[in-house]
């Protein structure tokens, strides 16, 4: 079944390289059914509201791959934009996100699902920019609008499309660069540690103590900041150095453990008089689990993100249960659409108010060019980078 679905992936990857520098994939739809072009140019453009169709490019650049590449293997290349429904947001993108979903997907560990639009296929799950296009069943959003978004794939692009339920105007007082942060990074630390079914730090949070691995990477910054900012009580972050321990500081986090030098379960138990973490929030999995099992306070629950040091896991589940712990978490993508909006209608409620305040700042960012996606692989995969890095498109 490996083989087979290396196979499937491989024929997936290999129809949309296939495609860049070609005629575009409308293009060869209507030469597969028989239809005139034009007639099947007109059929993409029904259904929308834009300034100009004519101020759309036909092609766009973004960044190329083979699954199971080094970062230095990424390339910029060519293919025509993507294609709309009468739901989607067509954003120009001015910065996307880098996460270490793309780093996943890029080793080719991290796959689309099967039959997704050729778009999907390029890296990417959040961008800021400006609104160059809406369906015809869109509301609140208007062309020229400056937004973030969610994706399904497609942000190392100068276009890219998403439904309007994963769309989010960009905080009055943030950058385009400090926006691209937003999606991936506040839709995942919302989700996972605020939403009742999950983390439920929503509830009391100024009696609870959270642990967050990795506090100065894009998603334990981004949960040492908001939880800060939503009154959880105690703050502790694992880092790897005594420059990231300064940077978890003024992340917010009120306790900091160099991971290389203490171990983090006595420090938890020492910073919280025995109680242990009510949330501990990790990307690591394999022989950390059955440690944090044991930071776990009664009642506790273990956020999983990520499985970075193995999914195949060993632990005294008993333990877990003499606490009436649990272990939860999980990623966006396979979230329904209907979840998802769930969650930026709760990011307006709740975390746009602490934006506009300043209450919570925007994370520290990296600009590279979009064309030094390969670099900031190399960056994020050697652990070099405290904040969060952005790529910033081709400007005209």
């Amino acid at each position: 079944s490996t083989v087979r679905k290396a196979m499937q992936t491989s024929r997936i990857y290999a129809r949309l390289n296939s495609r860049i520098n070609t005629p575009s994939v409308l293009t060869m739809m209507q030469q597969t059914l028989g239809l005139p072009q034009q007639q099947q140019h007109q059929q993409q453009q029904t259904g929308f509201r834009s300034s100009s169709t004519n101020t759309l490019p036909e092609k766009m650049q973004h960044i190329s791959y083979t699954p199971g590449c080094a970062p230095s293997e990424l390339t910029l290349s060519q293919s025509s934009l993507p294609p709309t429904s009468s739901n989607d947001v067509l954003i120009k993108v001015a910065y996307a996100g880098v996460g270490g979903t793309d780093l996943a997907q890029r080793r080719g560990k991290f796959n689309p699902s099967s039959g997704c639009p050729d778009h999907h296929l390029i890296m990417g799950l959040e961008v800021s920019g400006t609104v160059a296009r809406v369906g015809d069943d869109v509301t609140g959003f208007c062309v020229g609008d400056s937004v973030v978004a969610l994706l399904y794939g497609g942000g190392y692009a100068e276009y890219a499309v998403a439904p309007q339920q994963q769309v989010l105007e960009l905080p009055p007082n943030f950058t385009l660069a400090e926006g691209a942060a937003i999606p991936e990074n506040f839709w995942t630390v919302y989700t996972n540690l605020f939403d009742p079914a999950f983390g439920n730090l929503c509830e009391s949070p100024a009696t609870k103590t959270l642990l967050v691995h990795g506090g100065t990477g894009g998603i334990g910054s981004t949960a040492l900041q908001l939880s800060k900012a939503m009154g959880v009580q105690t703050v502790i972050t694992t880092v790897s150095s005594s420059e990231k321990m300064e940077a978890a500081k003024r992340l917010g986090a009120d306790v900091v453990v160099n991971y290389n030098t203490h171990d983090f379960v006595k420090e938890v138990d020492i910073a919280t008089g025995g109680h242990g973490a009510d949330v501990i929030l990790c990307f690591l999995g394999g022989d950390y689990t059955p440690r944090n099992v044991c930071a776990l306070a009664k009642h506790g629950r273990l956020i999983q993100l990520g499985l970075r040091r193995g999914q195949e896991v060993t632990f005294d589940f008993k333990q877990l249960m003499n606490k009436w712990g649990c272990i939860t978490g999980g990623h966006l993508r396979p979230r329904t659409l209907e979840q998802k909006e769930l969650t930026r209608n709760a990011l307006r409620k709740h975390v746009m108010p602490l934006w506009e305040s300043g209450v919570l700042p925007p994370a520290e960012i990296i600009e590279m060019e979009l064309a030094e996606a390969g670099e900031s692989h190399r960056l994020l995969e050697e652990s070099q980078v405290i904040g969060k890095i952005v790529l910033k498109t081709p400007q005209d």
